[in-house]
């Protein structure tokens, strides 16, 4: 091959090109620091930078803010239960202190008062927050757990509800009343002999507040439920789907309404939507030509609105006060719960739609006769036999399933319901006698299903059939075996607001009714601290906090209370024997003296067990808020274990990300003196080239 001296010059120039890039690359990275300025650099450790890169990104995400923040969240909590545990323990010692019977009525009055204001910081404690939001009440984290002021606030259908350990008895000295000042100051008034002073004792259900929405004449009544296990608990399979329709339209007054509506396909459907909220009632059925007729019914203004659906979901027609309308076709998957009443031995078999939830609740209407299941707006499902068994003693039973929003079964029971009507109501206006004659009721039917509520103490007082059966039921998984559903308007400082304990109903200032926790989902704030991987930060009220502690303070108030006033009763009464003169006065006086003496035994002893029973409930107020302080204390455990990991998988990471980015200086710089000495001395050798020609050698 003839190589000439043009050749060597262009590959000599091609070369110092060359060398000139290689020098300008390492030029580059030694300021910037990084192997590659643009992808086409070097594809390959671009594509592994961005996934490193991201990778980095989401750990940083997840150990320097969401770890972090659910650390501080978890922190702010534990101190706040480690206060609520120091004050329980203090009630516990408190309660023991008054249990001695030989102590003062001011050593009483002293101890009761320490104990109210150790219950006032505990329910103070609830409102603690971290960063604007309060910890303890659940996705209502803009709503403190108690009341600040005495406010009034209508809530109805309080679902209170108690295991049969909660079951007590109350005891109460008839006849008491007539030792009142006013009797024993009218010489008119005939003695109040000692054997008038009875002391009776029925069954009790203490409720979580006192104070409660009835007043003489209202008509109103309340509800006492219990529940028993089913013949055979109830199972469910989700195996099969049918079709359901979206809806959303707007009426001839512009009100917007959703529905999710099942498609009735055979003439045995008979699937309905009752949303009560907005008053409509839908129901659908197919043509003979395969599309769907969707019929809403407004029942309170008695409007009806038609659509007709393609069998894709299309809309086609619209009546006239429909003013636009968006349908679409669903598959809903269908849960098949089957379950034995306790009287039956043949399974019984609902089938349940699964149907998303809509604004707060709605009802389906199911195909099996006489069920119907409620979508709560936490996406599960409560299935009720509405078929209801009459009982003898006047109250009635149906079955009920709680289902999960995935279609499986949570819990279910028969459910006897005892109404309480004004009949069997004692109220703030009731006397003292009054009182005297629902604890007499009481006791003379023994049998059969008979309660009286007490709507300004909060009790609801029981026969000898009701407590023993109450006293007795079974624990249901997933469920109380009582529920006691009742109303309450005037609410005092400190009171825990409703919502944050149990299933209600509440009435704004607009007359919107708002319905609370009507479903069995928890409430529980997670945050993402890794890959796959969560920590639910929060504790919510029912954890921790009990209405028992305010309760069991109150009761003491009001028995130290009676007992103070007897025994001004029986100091007046002594004052007033020293200065009679004649015998049929001192007869009298001493008569009365003994009433009340009798009467001040039995108080001063009622009220020495109160104080026991006191450590009992103070001490399961403690147990429970320690249960919540070990809970705390697993998930800040497994969050210090996930913060270690992900400090090492960040630090691993950002390892590999350097290593795959940046360069090694002192190689870099090594590189570059190598590639200036070779540029350099490409320039001379190609100089040396370029003054050779043909002419040397001639």
């Amino acid at each position: 091959m003839r190589i000439t001296n043009k050749i060597m010059q262009n590959n000599s120039l091609y070369n110092i090109n060359n060398n000139k890039v290689t020098e300008d690359q390492l030029n580059t990275m030694m300021p910037t620091g990084k192997k590659i300025t643009r992808p086409s650099d070097d594809p390959v450790i671009a594509i592994r930078a961005l996934r490193l890169r991201s990778n980095v990104t989401q750990l940083s995400q997840y150990y320097e803010k969401n770890a972090k923040d659910a650390e501080s969240w978890l922190q702010v909590t534990a101190d706040a239960l480690s206060t609520i545990t120091d004050v329980l323990t203090d009630c516990v010692k408190q309660a023991t202190k008054g249990a001695n019977k030989d102590l003062t009525l001011d050593d009483l009055d002293t101890i009761i008062t320490q104990m109210d204001a150790l219950a006032q910081e505990y329910y103070s404690t609830g409102n603690v927050d971290y960063a604007g939001r309060y910890v303890f009440t659940g996705y209502r984290t803009d709503t403190a757990l108690t009341y600040d002021k005495t406010t009034t606030a209508s809530y109805t259908d309080i679902n209170d509800e108690f295991g049969a350990g909660n079951i007590a008895e109350s005891s109460r000295v008839v006849g008491k009343y007539k030792l009142e000042n006013a009797q024993i100051l009218d010489s008119s008034v005939s003695a109040t002999l000692e054997n008038e002073i009875v002391e009776k004792t029925v069954g009790r259900l203490r409720l979580s507040y006192d104070n409660l929405d009835y007043v003489e004449g209202d008509g109103k009544s309340a509800v006492l439920k219990y529940r028993e296990t089913l013949g055979q608990p109830a199972t469910s399979s989700v195996t099969t789907s049918m079709n359901s329709a979206s809806l959303t339209f707007k009426d001839e007054l512009g009100v917007t309404h959703y529905a999710a509506i099942p498609l009735n396909e055979t003439a045995k459907d008979d699937f309905t939507i009752t949303s009560s909220l907005d008053n409509m009632i839908y129901s659908s059925s197919r043509n003979s030509d395969g599309t769907y007729t969707i019929t809403g019914q407004n029942t309170e203004t008695n409007s009806s609105y038609k659509l007709t659906m393609a069998a894709d979901g299309t809309l086609l027609t619209k009546s006239a006060n429909v003013d636009s309308a968006i349908t679409s076709l669903e598959s809903t998957q269908v849960s098949t719960i089957t379950y034995t009443n306790p009287e039956g031995t043949t399974p019984k078999v609902v089938k349940v739609p699964l149907l998303p939830a809509i604004d707060q609740s709605y009802t389906i209407g199911l195909t099996d006769d006489g069920y119907t299941a409620t979508v709560n707006s936490d996406g599960t499902y409560t299935v009720t036999n509405n078929s209801k068994i009459e009982n003898s003693d006047g109250s009635f039973s149906n079955e009920i399933i709680q289902v999960t929003g995935n279609g499986s079964v949570y819990c279910s029971y028969v459910e006897t319901s005892i109404t309480i009507d004004s009949d069997h109501m004692i109220y703030k206006t009731s006397t003292e006698e009054d009182l005297d004659e629902a604890y007499n009721d009481l006791g003379r039917n023994p049998d059969g299903a008979l309660a009286y509520l007490n709507a300004s103490t909060g009790e609801v007082l029981l026969n000898d059939y009701l407590k023993e059966k109450l006293s007795t039921l079974p624990d249901i998984i997933n469920a109380k075996s009582i529920d006691m559903v009742y109303d309450k308007k005037e609410w005092a400082k400190g009171d825990i607001r409703p919502e944050n304990l149990f299933a209600c109903e509440y009435t704004d200032e607009n007359q919107r009714q708002i319905l609370y926790n009507k479903g069995t989902a928890g409430h529980g704030i997670a945050y993402d601290v890794g890959f796959a991987q969560s920590v639910v930060v929060n504790t919510t009220a029912d954890a921790v906090f009990t209405t028992n502690v305010k309760r069991d303070v109150g009761d003491l108030k009001d028995k130290l209370s009676q007992l103070k006033n007897m025994s001004t009763t029986l100091k007046t009464l002594n004052e007033r024997l020293e200065s009679a003169q004649d015998e049929e006065t001192k007869a009298k006086i001493n008569s009365q003296i003994s009433s009340a003496q009798k009467a001040y035994d039995f108080m001063r002893e009622d009220i020495q067990k109160e104080f026991e029973h006191k450590i009992t409930s103070m001490q399961k107020s403690l147990d429970t808020a320690n249960v919540a302080v070990t809970d705390n204390g697993t998930r800040s455990k497994r969050l210090d274990l996930i913060s270690t990991r992900l400090m090492s998988q960040t630090t691993t990471f950002k390892t590999l990300q350097s290593e795959n980015e940046d360069i090694d200086l002192a190689e870099a710089a090594t590189q570059l003196t190598t590639a200036q000495v070779t540029y350099e001395a490409s320039l001379m050798a190609t100089g040396k080239i370029s003054q050779t020609s043909l002419m040397n050698y001639i």
